[in-house]
């Protein structure tokens, strides 16, 4: 066990019996427990709680079926109750306290899941190095077909654009001064990059990984027009005399005059999402989404709705993500559904991955977007696998595939690649 690594779990684990520690410093507890092949460092966390005698490695081992079926049972109960705040010591005989392990929740299993069932062991994780998680960063295209790096300007002046001047400023990229000329800027996230975005009437645009938006750097006229891929988070600046259109990956078109919306648009995704959070906003396909001839009266959604555009019915059948529908069909291919879990849906914005009543294979491909890898299935994308839970998104794919490991998953890493087995 490496003294450093040790060293730092106690200064952690202080933070956190003195109650000062903060989300990250739950989720560098549990990356560090997770990581741990040895059982020492959980054992080590345990004997600092409970001030007794450590428990004996044998009984921690991460493949001890009875034991960690107990752990995991108490670490669902201790989150049910508490969510993500610490929870009171219960002492359970043999089962070691994990409220902080919970406080940070890697992952939870639903009791009868994959891994509360089977007993063989995971197999040895390969990788000869990290793989870190995603960070802030993007790439600016300017109106000359000129590209700009923004993953490590904080503060500083990165183009001037007809009159206008575009600037960093702690960490996001916005516009100042006036102009009319109307040139465009694309800002474009790869995998594993996310940024932010203050746009010239003073919209604020959050991308996820493997999105874009193209903007006039000046708005005329009596609208304001973007065009995203991926998924963007908006906060619109209201302004009644000229609304916001935004063309969403030209499948389908969004109005608002000020509001709080998400859009999830990926192409290798079947389903397009929009949810509102706060105001108003109206939806229309596109006329190549559409094939009855006539204008379409928009589906209007109101706050905690959530319009599902359906773009691709053989992707859905592979991947059943979008299976959370109503029967309220306001156009063919155009769904609305009602009480939207908006948490899970602002999970990446909030820097949290949220596996709760989703697919295998759509977390699969959330950590391929931020980590910037590829998820090969080697037998098919595994269906007695289910996972319940949350965790943060700032720790490494090595951590994370460590994590796979001990609740069943067998997979392994080769370089860039995660391989899912059966």
């Amino acid at each position: 066990m490496e003294q450093f690594l040790k060293d730092e779990l106690l200064v952690l684990l202080e933070k956190a019996r003195a109650g000062h520690a903060t989300g990250n410093d739950y989720s560098r507890i549990a990356a560090i427990i997770n990581a741990d092949q040895t059982g020492e460092l959980i054992a080590e966390a345990d004997s600092f709680f409970a001030q007794e005698h450590t428990i004996p490695s044998q009984l921690i081992e991460p493949y001890n079926y009875d034991y960690w079926q107990k752990a995991f049972l108490q670490i669902k109960e201790t989150w049910q109750q508490q969510n993500t705040q610490p929870a009171t010591i219960r002492r359970i005989p043999g089962v070691i306290r994990y409220w902080w392990v919970a406080a940070s929740v890697l992952l939870l299993l639903s009791a009868g899941t994959y891994f509360l069932t089977k007993k063989n062991p995971p197999q040895p994780i390969a990788g000869a190095y990290k793989i870190l998680p995603g960070k802030d960063g993007a790439i600016l295209t300017l109106a000359d077909g000129s590209q700009v790096l923004l993953d490590s300007i904080q503060n500083g002046v990165i183009a001037q654009q007809a009159g206008k001047t575009a600037k960093i400023v702690d960490g996001t990229l916005m516009y100042e001064g006036s102009g009319s000329a109307v040139v465009y800027n694309v800002m474009s996230t790869p995998k594993a990059r996310k940024f932010h975005l203050i746009l010239p009437d003073g919209t604020n645009a959050w991308l996820n990984s493997a999105s874009s938006i193209k903007y006039p750097t000046t708005f005329t006229g009596n609208e304001r027009k973007v065009t995203i891929t991926g998924e963007v988070y908006f906060e619109v600046a209201h302004n009644a005399a000229m609304p916001f259109r935004l063309n969403v990956n030209n499948q389908a078109q969004i109005e608002v005059l000020g509001t709080h919306f998400n859009v999830k648009a990926y192409d290798d995704e079947p389903v397009i999402n929009t949810t509102l959070l706060e105001g108003s906003i109206s939806i229309t396909l596109s006329p190549n989404q559409t094939s009855q001839p006539g204008k379409k009266a928009p589906l209007i959604l109101k706050p905690g709705q959530q319009a599902q555009i359906l773009i691709d019915q053989k992707k859905l059948q592979l991947n059943d993500a979008a299976k959370k529908t109503t029967s309220q069909e306001a156009q063919p291919g155009l769904k609305m559904v009602d009480n939207t879990d908006i948490d899970q849906v602002m999970a990446w914005k909030n820097g949290v991955f949220d596996f709760n009543d989703i697919s295998f294979q759509d977390a699969m491909a959330q950590l391929e977007r931020w980590y910037d890898i590829e998820v090969v299935y080697e037998n098919g994308i595994p269906t007695d696998v289910e996972l319940n839970g949350k965790m943060t998104k700032d720790i490494t794919l090595n951590e994370l595939v460590t994590v796979l490991e001990k609740i069943g998953v067998k997979c392994r890493l080769e370089g860039r690649k995660l391989l899912i087995q059966r």
